[in-house]
């Protein structure tokens, strides 16, 4: 029986022009000031770190967002070799070691904010080669997921529970120790990390004669972000999305990446006005985040909404399909307007 709720909301997008948010990554190339001028703008309002380093640690760019995650005032942070940053100071000689070997890298450290604070970061990097054929300086841009960690942990700590007291649970165990649950970029769940948590709940609500509501949601205009500024940028715009939903629903609800631009939340509630009242919550971040921050590029989305319910069985892939037909058709609509 199809429960289908159809729920989708549009935030415009306003198209600006701007230069792509970093030089090319095999040669430094000189820029004209006008250019300069875009590029720098672009690093100052990105939602996330961004940093320029030369090889002996000197910090060359910093954006406000960085300084955030740190605890410093911008003018302190270029103050302070790149080394003195990290939880132990030889981190980054090893890191750098593995990416002189590389064109960019993607890997996950420890940092020490100003309060001595040690934080976990994601560092998307990359090594610029000078005119001489030596790195010039490392690009990179820094995500703070001590959040993912601290999950992570919880998870292990479930998981070990449950070892102890369930074995029939043990296969479901065994799949989220033997494969990644997590996407690289934004940190939620990844697709295979998704629906095997989901299963396991929507067992629950099965068993206790739960209704649960699952949303499915697609980035619009993600592919203009990328052909407009880079995707470096539309990679941002992927991150800003995943904290916008963790920041949206509850740290019980499960949330997801399930590929490209395309995420799903389950379950946002048990009733269709607690549904309702969580889309209007993300509604509003969405809205607040585009209003607040200057940043190149806007979030817009287009959503549907499936319903469980026990006395009509379906699976987690069940949901997902309906869901997915009504986002879809709904993103037709617009087309169409």
């Amino acid at each position: 029986m199809n429960m289908g709720f159809n729920m989708t909301k549009t935030i415009q997008k306003k198209r600006i022009r701007i230069s792509a948010p970093t030089v090319p990554p095999e040669t430094v190339k000189k820029k004209s000031p006008d250019r300069e001028k875009r590029y720098l703008d672009l690093i100052e309002n990105l939602p996330v770190g961004a940093y320029r380093t030369t090889p002996d640690g000197t910090i060359i760019e910093a954006n406000p967002a960085l300084a955030k995650i740190l605890g410093y005032p911008i003018s302190a942070l270029k103050k302070i070799n790149a080394r003195k940053l990290y939880a132990r100071e030889s981190d980054r000689d090893l890191r750098l070691k593995k990416l002189d070997n590389l064109s960019k890298m993607v890997d996950d450290c420890r940092l020490r904010r100003r309060d001595g604070k040690i934080i976990w970061i994601r560092d998307y990097s990359r090594g610029v080669v000078g005119p001489d054929g030596k790195i010039a300086f490392y690009d990179g841009i820094l995500v703070d997921i001590s959040r993912e960690k601290a999950t992570e942990q919880k998870l292990k700590k479930v998981l070990a529970k449950l070892k102890e007291s369930n074995r029939a649970r043990l296969s479901v165990i065994k799949e989220l120790e033997t494969h990644s649950v997590t996407d690289d970029l934004t940190g939620l769940y990844n697709r295979r990390g998704f629906f095997t948590v989901a299963a396991e709940n929507l067992k629950l609500a099965s068993r206790n004669k739960t209704k649960m509501f699952l949303l499915f949601m697609d980035m619009d205009l993600l592919k203009n972000i990328n052909d407009t500024f880079g995707h470096h940028v539309g990679d941002a715009a992927l991150i800003k999305m995943a904290e916008i939903l963790r920041q949206t629903f509850r740290d019980s609800d499960i949330k997801g990446r399930m590929g490209g631009d395309e995420f799903a939340v389950f379950p946002i509630d048990s009733n269709l006005a607690g549904a309702e009242i969580a889309i209007g919550r993300l509604e509003k971040n969405i809205t607040e985040f585009n209003s607040a921050n200057n940043v190149p590029f806007k979030l817009a989305f287009s959503m549907g909404v499936s319903c469980f319910d026990p006395e009509y069985p379906s699976s987690i892939e069940d949901l997902i399909v309906r869901a997915d037909k009504l986002m879809y058709e709904q993103k037709r609509q617009k087309h169409s307007r």
